[in-house]
């Protein structure tokens, strides 16, 4: 955590499918609270009662996942062409990103059969609450402005532009790692920061930022907590850790050991990397009010650095909690149209979806008609995600699965006297 008392800090789509301690069902753990409306700007009560769902939260559960980021991208997975196992180990790459391990459990919080070979490695390097790796920078994806100390004008978090890798560098620079698949052609650097490209982006090139005399050099950054205060962190450019021992004496693990750590075919280490960017996509529209009007800025005069500062109002955690409370299990068609984060997310992590399922020849033609997606999206996985009851809500993802024919999303409701789809 980044500290005790901020756990939700950095959070995107926070779990929504709490696990119980001890015995009984999964409950639902994002709650707006009575105080709240559906339409910004909302009271001080609000917001405070808001950040408290929040933080009550593990100590409330045994953990939990969010169907944005597991179920609803196993599902859009399966839509556009992805195998069962290509589109479990994208979505549970993505959870993975928020946990640091993913490991598929049933309605009663209990591992589900063969969860062991079905459980991600350790990416704990990139996990939100992680300042000491970057791992934050991960779901708070700022975009960049050059040497200029403030936002740049007309950005959209909430239809992020996927290649652009003049502004939205962290974003850019996943895609590019995630394109290619395995190997090294494409590092995956700290704060998304690499030399520049030969389209003099720095965001797309060869290697992780070195300064002239080919140094690393400092990322420092500020995270917003409440009012005035914030929390300080400071990292190096490089590769990015993506895991980290709880022994001291063990190394990290670097972004270049990645497909050795992830381990099996190059297919599979794609789509862990694949689900790593689908994250990060997923939280910089999560985040888009609060990172849109952050300052991300470098090289700077004196030492050559960056800054990244994520401390105004709209960072502020209450807001921040409450935005997420936003995202699940409320009638989306009440929220302003800002806070409507799960429908863009949704329809940008299927298009992206499009675009790899393409690169790796499984793409099914249907898939691009507006039709086939609208159908899927606003006719099924939105309704589900409006539900309030977190029982009710998985069932409905698992009909969405059933009705084409399709296993469910591990740890969901089982489609009626069926047997589950073999693991290619």
């Amino acid at each position: 955590m980044m500290t005790v008392l901020v756990p939700a800090a950095a959070r995107a789509f926070a779990e929504d499918v709490c696990y119980p301690k001890g015995s009984g069902t999964v409950a639902n753990c994002t709650t707006l609270p009575k105080s709240c409306s559906l339409k910004e700007p909302t009271s001080p009560r609000c917001r405070a009662e808001a950040l408290e769902v929040l933080l009550s939260a593990p100590n409330k559960f045994d953990g939990g996942r969010s169907v944005v980021h597991s179920d609803a991208t196993y599902l859009m997975a399966r839509a556009v062409g992805f195998s069962f196992s290509d589109a479990y180990w994208i979505a549970a790459y993505d959870e993975a990103t928020d946990l640091g391990q993913f490991i598929p459990r049933d309605i009663y919080g209990q591992p589900v059969p063969g969860a062991a070979d079905l459980t991600t490695v350790d990416v704990s390097g990139l996990v939100r609450t992680n300042l000491s790796t970057g791992g934050v920078l991960y779901h708070y994806l700022a975009p960049y402005n050059g040497v200029l100390a403030v936002p740049p004008t007309g950005v959209n978090g909430l239809a992020p532009e996927v290649d652009d890798a003049d502004t939205e560098v962290m974003l850019a620079h996943t895609r590019a790692w995630a394109m290619e698949g395995a190997g090294a052609a494409a590092p995956l650097c700290t704060a998304g920061l690499t030399v520049a490209s030969p389209g003099g982006d720095l965001a797309t090139g060869s290697a992780c930022y070195t300064d002239k005399g080919g140094e690393s050099v400092e990322v420092k950054g500020l995270i917003g907590l409440y009012d005035d205060l914030a929390i300080p962190f400071t990292l190096s450019t490089g590769e990015q850790v993506i895991s980290v021992s709880s022994d001291s004496g063990t190394p990290p693990v670097l972004s270049n050991q990645f497909d050795t750590w992830v381990g099996g075919s190059a297919s599979h280490v794609a789509d862990a990397r694949l689900g790593i960017h689908l994250h990060a996509l997923a939280d910089r529209i999560s985040h888009h009010v609060c990172t849109d009007r952050a300052e991300f800025v470098g090289p700077l005069g004196v030492d050559g650095g960056f800054r990244q500062d994520f401390t105004g109002h709209e960072c502020g955690q209450g807001l921040h909690s409450l935005r997420h409370l936003y995202e699940i299990g409320v009638d989306f068609s009440k929220l302003s149209p800002q806070d409507r984060t799960t429908a863009a997310t949704l329809s940008a992590v299927y298009d992206e979806l499009v675009v790899f399922a393409r690169l790796r020849g499984v793409l099914i033609p249907a898939a691009t008609e507006p039709a086939f997606k609208a159908a899927l999206i606003n006719g099924q996985l939105l309704p589900a995600m409006q539900t309030p009851e977190v029982l009710s809500r998985l069932a409905r993802l698992s009909a969405t699965a059933c009705g084409r024919g399709w296993s469910p999303f591990p740890g969901s409701p089982s489609c009626p006297r069926t047997t589950p789809e073999p693991e290619e």
